[in-house]
């Protein structure tokens, strides 16, 4: 008669409880990091389809005028404010462009965009100046605004509030008789990928 082998009942020693606590710790470190990367690309997902969206919706209604009313005349201006205390400092800039079309009415785009200062700005001047983006488009004194999608923000080390869509380049000219408005955007996972890009012959018939 075979006799049975005593069940060592010792538990587990301080050796085997670490080991454990080690690998748990490595797997919920791993499975945050895929959380976390997925959040991340769900978010540049998000933000992209929202910049598609507002790029899209805008230049076709520019678009759309300038072709099926044809347009006669293009009137361009350009403002700047220079930023009081801060040399260092882009100035806020207005772009306004007056569209008269084949029918006699007339309508405006406006581009407003004021820069707060970089992340690595030093000196911080006693006035804060938060990034402000607009694009208004319609006749004078009935402009619908167009604000730039909210992607998100952050902060200089002067608590400027820094967007992370901007407006980093307006240029609009008319040469040869064909009128250009780009309107570029800069976004921080995206770069400068995205843009409004209009063009149109003038008085073209």
């Amino acid at each position: 008669m075979f006799k049975l082998k005593k069940l060592n009942n010792r538990g587990m020693t301080a050796v085997e409880i670490l080991v454990c606590f080690v690998l748990m710790s490595i797997l919920a470190v791993s499975m945050y990091s895929s959380i976390a990367s997925y959040k991340n690309k769900q978010s540049i997902e998000s933000a992209k389809e929202k910049i598609f969206t507002y790029k899209n919706l805008l230049t076709k209604e520019v678009q759309d005028d300038l072709i099926k009313k044809g347009l006669v005349s293009a009137e361009i201006s350009e403002t700047i404010n220079e930023t009081k205390g801060k040399p260092e400092k882009l100035p806020s800039k207005v772009f306004k462009v007056d569209f008269l079309f084949r029918d006699g009415s007339k309508k405006q785009l406006v581009i407003n965009r004021r820069l707060a200062s970089d992340y690595s700005v030093v000196d911080c001047a006693s006035e804060k100046i938060n990034d402000a983006f607009s694009i208004q488009y319609g006749e004078e004194g009935n402009l619908m605004t167009y604000d730039l999608p909210d992607v998100g923000y952050g902060e200089n080390q002067c608590g400027e509030k820094v967007l992370d869509l901007r407006i980093n380049n307006v240029d609009i000219n008319k040469d040869n008789n064909i009128l250009t408005i780009y309107i570029g955007f800069y976004h921080p996972d995206l770069g400068t990928r995205y843009g409004i890009n209009i063009v149109c012959p003038i008085n073209y018939f």
